[in-house]
């Protein structure tokens, strides 16, 4: 019996070390993107769109002009899609561009502030 008590603790010690691990803060809940430290104030298509144009559609087999896909790199070609609704419904509504994942929530605040201002170039 006192080796049965014996064993029966041992295996309870190698239990409970064994469950221990160390997470940090970072891993356990990770931070959301605030939305208030977004600037979506005077946003234009130099100052802000075309970053996000650039980085996530004007992209080596996307919409680079070399893919066969429609060539989306510049004010005028992104305003096409601005004026026929194509680029609300796929981006921030669909969420289907880019095919990657939907932008950043900020990316996507930017986006709807400036098609609400008018889709400004400058």
């Amino acid at each position: 019996m006192n080796k049965f008590i014996t064993t029966l603790c041992l295996l309870g010690i190698v239990f409970l070390i064994d469950s221990c691990e160390y997470n940090n803060e970072e891993e356990l809940y990770p931070k959301k993107e605030s939305s208030s430290n977004c600037d979506t104030t005077s946003i234009t298509y130099a100052s802000g769109i075309e970053t996000i144009i650039l980085d996530n559609c004007a992209l080596s087999g996307c919409h680079d002009g070399n893919s066969g896909l429609a060539t989306i790199n510049d004010y005028s070609s992104v305003k096409n899609y601005v004026d026929d609704g194509l680029l609300e419904q796929r981006v921030l509504e669909e969420k289907s561009m880019p095919p990657s994942g939907p932008l950043s929530t900020c990316n996507q605040q930017k986006i709807r502030s400036w098609l609400m201002d008018g889709a400004p170039q400058n």
